[in-house]
């Protein structure tokens, strides 16, 4: 039979357990950090969708009442102004 250059198995010592329960001990560790990281990276995810969501509507809301300004009887004297104009071709509903 070949030499595949294995040796047998030999008990473990003493230092080698000492090592083994260091190493269980430093991966129960990392495996909780990696937990509280992971869990701070989905609570940063809700608060950043959050975010973009309230954005968002106040995107809409501003849209909306820009809109209604501009059909309002006050409209035509606001969208004479260089700002309003503006501020429609930015924010407002083009369909409007």
């Amino acid at each position: 039979m070949n030499d595949l250059g294995l040796t047998p198995v030999t008990p473990i010592t003493a230092d080698e357990k000492a090592e083994l329960d260091f190493l269980r001990h430093e991966a129960g560790h990392l495996q909780r950090r990696l937990a509280e990281v992971e869990a701070e990276l989905d609570l940063a995810a809700i608060e950043r969708d959050t975010i973009r969501h309230e954005r968002n509507l106040m995107a809409q809301d501003f849209s909306w009442t820009l809109n209604r300004l501009s059909s309002s009887p006050a409209g035509p004297a606001l969208r004479r102004t260089e700002g309003f104009r503006r501020m429609l071709e930015t924010w407002g509903d083009a369909a409007s």
